[in-house]
């Protein structure tokens, strides 16, 4: 860790958090007015876990640390820095600049551009070493952190939505057996070549949640992402790099069965294609998903 961060001076989030857990851990601090531009300081440390399948920080895990340091610049803005209420992504748009490089911690601060009565606006940089990695963009939905708590002691009552439920993969799928180091610590997933594009399924994991017992809205975009990867090398033949992701929350996710996910390519060229997915459940449309994928020939 550089001689600049202390990671005794920050703070893991509270109530513990199965996902950030599995995938981090996350940091943050506060100096000063949590409502004030750069108040809010996140830290992940990367670690071997973290990689795609060329050396460099997965894009799922650059989502998930943009995600939490937007829950994190936008929640702090509404409640005050109070952690008094809990902050859950409506949308977010991620732009990638630069690869990170496994060893060094990513770093993230925001700017809150306003605050309503229940929704909360901000925006943010992740950098690495000085380099800027990503921009990211976003809005949360604000409740009273003891409204959320209670919503899932109610859940607890119905265990079939928190612990994980036999699932199986319909035939027509196989197991990825490529996918990259981020990609297996997350779970096994699936995958089925379609005409234009490729349909992926993953059965859901207790380490899939957030602290409010539902799955994590970064575990969701990182599946969403490899999904994207997947399907952009399956019809164009080259080797994908995500380069911009955005994404809107529709409905939350439980463990009761296996997300899927379509994919759709409706243009690529030599250089750059353009995906848009949508992750269900039972069914149920959980997220609503687009990006772009710049294409290099593989080596």
């Amino acid at each position: 860790m550089p001689d600049s961060i202390d990671l005794g001076r920050y703070s893991t989030f509270v109530p513990p958090d199965p996902f950030e857990d599995h995938v981090g851990p996350f940091y943050f601090k506060i100096d000063g007015e949590a409502g004030r531009a750069g108040s809010v300081h996140c830290v992940l440390p990367t670690l071997p876990r973290h990689g795609n399948y060329v050396g460099g920080v997965h894009g799922g895990a650059i989502l998930t640390f943009a995600d939490y340091a937007l829950c994190l610049v936008a929640g702090r803005a509404a409640d005050g820095g109070t952690n008094t209420s809990f902050a859950m992504t409506v949308s977010i748009a991620v732009e990638f600049l630069d690869a990170g490089r496994i060893g060094r911690p990513l770093e993230a601060t925001g700017e809150p551009l306003q605050v309503t009565g229940r929704l909360a606006f901000a925006r943010g940089t992740l950098t690495q070493e000085g380099r800027t990695i990503a921009l990211w963009s976003g809005v949360v939905r604000h409740v009273a952190r003891a409204k959320a708590m209670a919503r899932k002691e109610a859940a607890e009552a119905t265990p079939a939505t928190l612990e994980a439920a036999p699932q199986s993969v319909p035939a027509g799928f196989e197991q990825l057996t490529t996918a990259s180091v981020y990609s297996r610590h997350i779970g096994p997933s699936f995958a089925r070549r379609e005409t234009d594009g490729a349909t992926l399924i993953q059965p859901t994991l207790p380490h899939m949640c957030n602290s409010g017992g539902v799955l994590h809205g970064g575990y969701m975009m990182s599946f969403a992402d490899s999904a994207v990867t997947r399907a952009a090398g399956l019809v164009t033949g080259m080797a994908p790099t995500t380069v911009a992701f955005a994404a809107e929350f529709l409905a939350a996710g439980d463990l009761s069965a296996p997300v899927t996910t379509r994919v759709e390519v409706p243009r690529h060229g030599k250089s750059l294609a353009f995906l848009r997915g949508v992750l269900e459940q039972n069914g149920r449309k959980l997220l609503s998903y687009s990006a772009t994928i710049k294409l290099r020939a593989r080596r």
